[in-house]
């Protein structure tokens, strides 16, 4: 089966059957929707969301020795430097540790870098940190940077979620679950601002503060999403209760000036969900880091007055407008670019003009839509600066460490990458990738379904059932089902986004071909997603019937 997009439907239901006992229980949507996903074995810890059941501290490599040199340090007054990375993971991170060590009255100062200083640390920033300060933690980076900690003169704490590479920092002390070979997987799959979470809970206990640390939950819940961590059941159960703190932010119920000025210039007013992360409050703490200073995401999670929170919080509201502008400038170059590379198994572009800032989201936007990875560079006089963004089933970062020799810098995971190399090699690395994921398949990764379920049988009980499944993510997508044959029954909106109504209900299309489609009244069946209550119109039915 095929649909006006192009992609291969899949119809998970075809092949994935639940059991008898789980469609008694839970009813044939929720039971399907369940073994897709692989929680038919559990599905309880599933739906009961608690903070008692996450894993425990201990699995996560030199966490006792951490806590008590960092406790040490604030006993004696050391100075301590808390190093994050620009994105919403590691400015969540570092403002969690930092709001602990602050209350508890540390030396303690946080530094996020600019796009222009590169992603972690260098040798002229562990030099300005050795004659500061006496302790430096790193978050959300730092696990690659082995020269720069192993010739430093301080103290090093790693708080890291990146993959690890075949050297690692001997001198410091690296928190990266990724090094443990016994710690379970979902803690494998920690965000950064999970771990600064952990920390924190100990720090807290060790220094005896009066402070209830689970208000923090907010921050992991945005780092946890904002960088697209599986939702396995240790995220879902620390995002379920962020998304619950946050919720009492927006009443006022706790107090937190900065979040709540952050929340409300996200157009937010009652409920938050995962989806309200992804698409309206992550890229505004994202957008300073991309198109000015990252610390002025900082500082407003971290602000406690209130008039000062909303100033901070329309700084970055105006700051995601231009880096929503300045995206967009990059992708309307890159598109025709790409669209001429489209036989490469894994594509590479690159231009002088292009905003590093901006360059994984027009790399993630490729990717998505040619099915393929692709690498976006931003070409300087010596150096070019590249972010890649890989699909379902590819991992970039193994293919990408056979070609480490030429990378100046380099680190991420397996769906995203972020590297330096000289201009010089840029024509070299293009061909050489090419090679080395050949086994990238030609067309695009299917769009998986996950049942047939008719547009006009979707009511509010069949909702509150696929609510349960929430907050959605990786690993745990909103559901998606195939429709009856439908017609459009009316459309209102603007160029490349618009609502349409289909059996009376009301689905958001950002795809002009599928409008175009349907528009010709057409009788067809649409493929759709429910996620917080949202429709979304993912695809429709072939002409040909092939759909």
């Amino acid at each position: 089966m095929k649909g006006v997009s192009g992609k291969r439907w899949e119809l998970l239901s075809d092949r994935l059957e639940p059991s008898h006992q789980l469609v008694s229980r839970y009813g044939r949507v929720l039971a399907q929707l369940l073994v897709n996903r692989g929680f038919e074995e559990d599905p309880d810890r599933v739906f009961e969301l608690r903070l008692k059941d996450l894993p425990s501290y201990s699995h996560l490599p030199n966490v006792e020795e951490s806590v008590e040199r960092i406790v040490s340090a604030v006993r004696r007054g050391e100075r301590i430097v808390i190093f994050g990375d620009y994105d919403v993971d590691g400015i969540t991170g570092t403002a969690i540790l930092y709001e602990v060590l602050r209350e508890a009255g540390a030396k303690v100062v946080p530094v996020l870098p600019s796009r222009g200083t590169g992603y972690g640390l260098n040798g002229e920033l562990m030099s300005v940190f050795s004659k500061y300060a006496d302790l430096l933690i790193t978050v959300d980076n730092g696990t690659s940077a082995v020269d720069e900690i192993e010739n430093s003169s301080i103290d090093v704490i790693v708080i890291d979620h990146h993959n690890v590479p075949e050297r690692v920092p001997r001198r410091g002390l690296l928190i990266n679950p990724k090094l443990s070979e016994t710690a379970p997987s979902d803690m494998r799959e920690l965000s950064s601002s999970a771990m600064s979470f952990y920390m924190a809970v100990l720090l807290a206990r060790r220094l005896g503060l009066d402070l209830d640390v689970r208000i923090f939950l907010d921050l992991v819940a945005l780092g946890t999403v904002g960088d697209v961590m599986p939702m396995n059941i240790t995220n879902r159960i620390l995002v379920s209760k962020g998304l619950r703190v946050l919720e009492k932010v927006l009443s006022g119920e706790v107090n937190r000036p900065g979040i709540k000025a952050l929340l409300e210039v996200s157009r937010l007013r009652d409920k938050v969900s995962a989806r309200d992360i992804a698409f309206s409050i992550a890229p505004r703490i994202n957008a300073p880091g991309r198109v000015s200073n990252p610390k002025l995401s900082l500082s407003l999670l971290t602000e406690r007055d209130e008039r000062r929170a909303r100033l901070l919080a329309r700084k970055v509201d105006s700051l995601n407008l231009k880096r929503r502008v300045i995206s967009d400038r990059v992708y309307r170059e890159a598109y025709p670019k790409a669209l001429e590379l489209t036989e490469r198994n894994f594509i590479s572009l690159w231009s002088p003009g292009w905003a590093v800032g901006v360059l994984g989201i027009v790399a993630g936007r490729l990717a998505s839509e040619l099915g393929k990875p692709v690498a976006v560079f931003s070409v300087g006089s010596r150096h070019s600066v590249g972010s890649v963004r890989s699909v379902e089933g590819i991992d970039v970062y193994s293919g990408l460490s056979r070609l480490s020799d030429m990378f100046v810098k380099w680190g991420g995971h397996m769906q995203a990458a972020g590297l330096t190399l000289e201009s010089s090699l840029l024509e070299r690395f293009s061909r050489e990738a090419d090679q080395v994921f050949s086994h990238v398949p030609k067309e695009p990764p299917p769009l998986y379904i996950d049942m047939e379920f008719p547009l006009s049988k979707l009511n509010g009980f069949v909702m509150e059932d696929i609510k349960r499944l929430e907050p959605f993510g990786e690993k745990n997508p909103p559901p998606v089902f195939l429709s009856e044959p439908v017609v459009l029954e009316g459309v209102r909106g603007r160029s490349g986004w618009a609502k349409v109504v289909l059996e009376g209900k009301t689905l958001v299309c950002r795809d002009e071909r599928l409008l175009e489609f349907l528009k010709g009244g057409r009788r067809a069946r649409v493929v759709y997603s429910v996620e917080d209550g949202f429709l979304t119109l993912l695809d429709v039915e072939a002409e040909d019937g092939s759909g």
